[in-house]
Formats: C-alpha cells, structure tokens, sequence
C-alpha cells in the first residue's frame, strides 16, 4: 500500500467502510495499480460486492415488494436505501427494518404508498418471526376461574404480536406474491384502512384483518386494561348490552388462535 499514510488498522479498516459505503473515496490512495486493472477497477468489485449482498438482503426480507417492483426497480429502491441507511449492525437480519419509513418519507417512492405498506407487512411478519418463543395459554384455564377473577382480570398478548393498519390490500396480495411475474403483483385500494393482527403462535407467523370494535378492545388488551374495561371498550361499538358477551367472544378466538400468551388477576396468574 502506499499513498497515504494508513495509521492504525482500525483507521484502515474505517477508510475502507467508507469506501463501501460511498461516503468516501480516500481509501483508494491505498492501493496500488496493478499490470491488469487500477485500483479504481479492483476496489469496485468490493463496493460492488457489498451493495450486492444487502440488495439480496432486502429481496429476502421483501418478496412481496419485489413482486410489485420488478428487478430493476426494486434495484433502484434498494440502492437509494442502502446509500441513505448504510448497515451499522454486526448483524444484516435488521437492515431493512426502516425500508418502509423510507419509502414512505422519499421521493419519487412516496408517491407509491401501496408499495411502502408492503414492505410495512412483510417487516411485521418478519419480526413475529424472530420473536420469543411462547406457548400461547389454552382456553380451558380461563374458563376454570372463579367468576370474581374476571373483575380484575388482566392479559398478556406474544411478545410476536403486532397490529398495523393499511389502507391497501397488501395482506391479500401478498399471499399471491408467487403467482405472478414479478413487476406485475397489482395491490387493490382497501374500501377504508383495515387494522391486521400479526403473530406468530408456533413455528409460522399468522395474520387476519380485525373488525373497528376488535381493534381497539385489542389495542386496550396490550395497554393492560382489565377486562371489565375490555367491555367498556367493546360497547362504544356494541352497546353496552351486548358488550360483555362480544367481549368475551373476542377473548376466545384469540385464545383459541394463539394471540395470549398469560393472564393475571387478584387471585391468579397463568
């Protein structure tokens, strides 16, 4: 190496980490030509090589956004992220995880909301992927209660869920992400934003859209609130007549589909 004076090994190695991540071009003074190529030629393939493996890093993490773009503009997405959001991790796993923010805040990307709600979808799938292992609760231990338990009876959703509204049909279109050419996954308006749960009870991540009253009686769930106040809840939408019974309905399929990972009361926790 000559040129410029290289310091320390971590000042070499940092030169090189902004040659990678074209905020600098100072590291090529370090190199010397060859007979075959320059060193502009030979650094390239490093520069190139790194963009290469974090743009198949994101078409992993988003196949359903690769669906709708096609190659070359996913390509031109991918590098327009990678420029803006260079991997600070030790890990690529979470990379991507601000694509959608990106997209959403860019131009000329945030004028295809459709595609920044995708790549929302597919990141909440992947991080109920990742989290915690835990064995949902089953229904009949709720149903062994005594009836004053439910009076301060609270719950405790997976750490893998997640609730996120879309104003498009992304969940729908990605379920048939495999079906078309990429480029051509077309995503329908929805007829008004629907909320989706995302969690992932076993070994696969599930996900289904919720109703206006089940949304906020899940919302109220996770922010600890009892169950009485559950029904509150549920009975600016039903009334408070039927309240405590589509309550109650609601508890149970999400019980029964795995959303519920504990409970506690005053006299019980499971």
């Amino acid at each position: 190496m000559s040129g410029i004076n290289a310091g320390s090994l971590g000042d070499l190695q940092r030169a090189f980490q902004d040659y990678l991540l074209v905020t600098s071009d100072a590291f090529q003074a370090a190199v010397r030509d060859t007979r075959k190529a320059d060193r502009t030629i030979l650094l390239d393939v490093y520069r190139d090589g790194y963009a290469l493996r974090l743009i198949e890093v994101l078409t992993t993490d988003y196949p359903g956004l690769m669906a709708m773009a096609g190659p070359a503009d996913f390509d031109h997405v991918a590098r327009a992220y990678i420029a803006a959001h260079p991997s600070r991790q030790p890990s690529v796993r979470w990379f991507g995880k601000d694509l959608a923010d990106f997209m959403d805040k860019t131009a000329p990307y945030d004028k295809a909301p459709a595609a920044a709600e995708m790549a929302r979808f597919e990141w909440a799938l992947g991080e109920a992927f990742d989290s915690a292992d835990v064995v949902p609760i089953a229904a009949d231990v709720l149903l062994a209660l005594p009836p004053d338990a439910w009076e301060t009876l609270t719950f405790t959703a997976l750490p893998s869920l997640r609730r996120c509204t879309f104003a498009f049909e992304v969940a729908q279109a990605w379920q048939r992400r495999d079906e078309v050419e990429p480029g051509n996954l077309e995503v329908a308006a929805a007829a008004e934003p629907v909320t989706w749960a995302i969690w992932r009870p076993e070994r696969i991540s599930s996900f289904r859209s919720l109703e206006a009253d089940e949304a906020a009686m899940l919302d109220a769930l996770v922010a600890g609130r009892s169950f009485p106040e559950l029904c509150e809840t549920v009975a600016a939408f039903t009334g408070e007549d039927q309240a405590p019974a589509r309550a109650a309905w609601l508890l149970r399929t999400w019980v029964e589909g795995g959303m519920i990972a504990g409970f506690s009361s005053g006299t019980r926790a499971g």
